[in-house]
């Protein structure tokens, strides 16, 4: 288990950016542990409620090229298959314990 963030100061396409990548590879790998499982949820949440904070930044100033947002999260394939990773787990538990 590792915990990742990046301090800035950012502009909102940066913030959006980083909050995209950080929140969707949380989605893909946060899954594989114990705590893990619990932790994964919370911190997505976590992330989410300061989503606003990054929408009320101010807008790219001519002072250096701002970061591309790129898609929104859930146009994400590596957010999406995240968002189903619980399930995915579980359905493999249970066809092993099945096949025994």
């Amino acid at each position: 288990m590792s915990f990742r963030s990046l301090e800035g100061p950012f502009c909102r396409d940066c913030g959006l950016s980083v909050f995209r990548k950080l929140t969707a590879d949380t989605l893909i790998q946060g899954w594989y542990g114990y705590l893990s499982l619990l932790i994964t949820p919370i911190t997505v949440l976590i992330n989410l409620a300061r989503r606003g904070k990054v929408a009320h930044l101010a807008q790219p100033t001519g002072g250096g090229q701002p970061m591309d947002p790129g898609p929104p999260l859930l146009a994400r394939p590596t957010a999406i298959i995240g968002i189903f990773m619980p399930l995915i787990l579980i359905l493999v538990i249970v066809l092993v314990n099945v096949a025994r």
